[in-house]
């Protein structure tokens, strides 16, 4: 395929997969009072394990604030029900630099990427954002007078959206990395070789890429780093699997390399 080739099939993917979107993120919004009162749970939870009087509440401070954050809820809610349509239009725009058995393992791919993609934000959602939003409530309860000024504890509706997916979605894209460890050393492109040498540098890149899908605090960050870093090897252990016949290969043949004796022929007068 020609250059433009792919800028035409790249359209034409990115075309269906918006349109999947589009369409679950339409039927989310029909039920979007019971996905964001879902999605609320932890947050009143946190608000009683924090011993904060009154009913947990979400203050609404602008007219269009409620709708446009249902509105954004919806298309994030619909990137969780389009997920097998968006992975699907991924694996056919990169099916063609494939060889025919790699493609056979489209279903595979789609399901497995779909599957870790929701188990990543459940995973975030019943382990990690009830700690950090408990954290976040009682450390400010802590704080009810500073220097005589009282502190009250108020998120806006929009900002804790926000907030929510954010975790919800960097914590998705964490759980695809064993899935993408596998086909990049199944590409040979990667071995567990490689990535057991730099672990050190995937840590620091583990803590930077934690920092950019969380919010900007340390408790969310290390909630991601952690499970981020077991994942990492995780990762090597399927690396294993899948390189080690080639990795295996290549130490065979510098060995045979290195058993052969030098060539001693001088070089003619």
């Amino acid at each position: 395929m020609s250059f433009f080739d792919h800028l035409a099939e790249l359209r034409k993917r990115i075309g269906r997969a918006g349109g999947a979107l589009l369409l679950s993120a339409v039927l989310c919004y029909v039920f979007i009072d019971h996905i964001t009162g879902f999605m609320w749970l932890p947050f009143g939870e946190a608000w009683e394990a924090a011993g904060l009087e009154g009913q947990p509440t979400l203050l609404n401070l602008t007219a269009l604030d409620v709708i446009l954050t249902d509105i954004w809820i919806s298309l994030f809610a619909g990137l969780f029900l389009a997920a097998p349509v968006v992975f699907y239009q991924l694996w056919m725009f990169i099916a063609p630099g494939l060889y025919s058995q790699e493609k056979k393992l489209v279903v595979p791919f789609v399901a497995t990427s779909a599957v870790m993609f929701v188990a990543g934000a459940a995973f975030c959602y019943y382990t990690v954002l009830p700690i950090a939003t408990e954290f976040f409530l009682t450390y400010a309860q802590k704080k009810t007078v500073v220097g005589g000024v009282a502190v009250h504890t108020a998120y806006t509706y929009a900002d804790y959206a926000s907030y929510v997916m954010k975790v919800l979605f960097g914590f998705g894209l964490m759980f695809e990395m064993p899935l993408a460890v596998f086909f990049l050393a199944k590409a040979g492109v990667l071995t567990y070789v490689s990535l057991l040498r730099h672990w050190k540098i995937a840590i620091l890149l583990i803590t930077i890429a934690s920092a950019v899908l969380t919010p900007p605090d340390p408790i969310t960050i290390w909630l991601m780093g952690i499970p981020m870093t077991a994942l990492y090897f995780v990762s090597v252990g399927v690396a294993y699997v899948v390189s080690k016949p080639q990795v295996d290969a290549a130490r065979k043949l510098e060995a045979e390399l290195a058993a052969q004796p030098p060539d001693d022929d001088d070089d003619d007068d």
